[in-house]
């Protein structure tokens, strides 16, 4: 059975009609709804220092990147000096970012640079610890050595 042409422009006004009630009824409820059962808002980090440990590359510097558009102060750590010139590069050039070589996995090492950074940064306000290492192998192939280097970075290093 063939729709009459007049008919077809009415269901098309009509379910244009539909659409734009029931934008409207969103809306109201949205309005009329307490803010506390909302969904929140981004907290406002601008101007707030985060720390990234592991910015050089991956996860970490997506991280990094992505502080920076929101105007964080980004602090850089990672034992990659060149990966992580690499990720400022590619910040937001309107946040400030500061680049500090590290090697999380030495205590020492970590204790001088947090005082570094905090006589020349200031006091931190969100820490990422996101450094962490990855070894392709089985268990069973691992040598001490990288067992013991892993086991430092992605479980010790979270301590200091």
């Amino acid at each position: 059975m063939k729709i009459p042409k007049e008919f077809e422009v009415f269901l098309a006004v009509m379910s244009g009609f539909h659409l734009m009630l029931s934008g409207y009824i969103v809306g109201l409820i949205t309005l009329l709804i307490p803010s506390r059962f909302q969904r929140r808002r981004r907290k406002d980090i601008s101007g707030q220092i985060v720390l990234v440990t592991g910015a050089g590359n991956g996860i970490g510097r997506l991280l990094a990147v992505e502080f920076s558009k929101l105007r964080a102060i980004v602090v850089l750590i990672d034992i990659n000096k060149n990966g992580m010139n690499e990720t400022k590069n590619l910040m937001n050039p309107l946040a400030k970012a500061f680049v500090y070589e590290c090697d999380v996995s030495n205590r020492q090492k970590v204790y001088e640079v947090a005082k570094r950074i905090r006589a020349e940064v200031g006091k931190v306000d969100i820490l990422v610890n996101n450094a962490g290492i990855v070894n392709g192998k089985r268990f069973l192939e691992l040598s001490d050595d990288s067992i013991e280097r892993i086991m430092q970075i992605n479980t010790m290093a979270h301590f200091w």
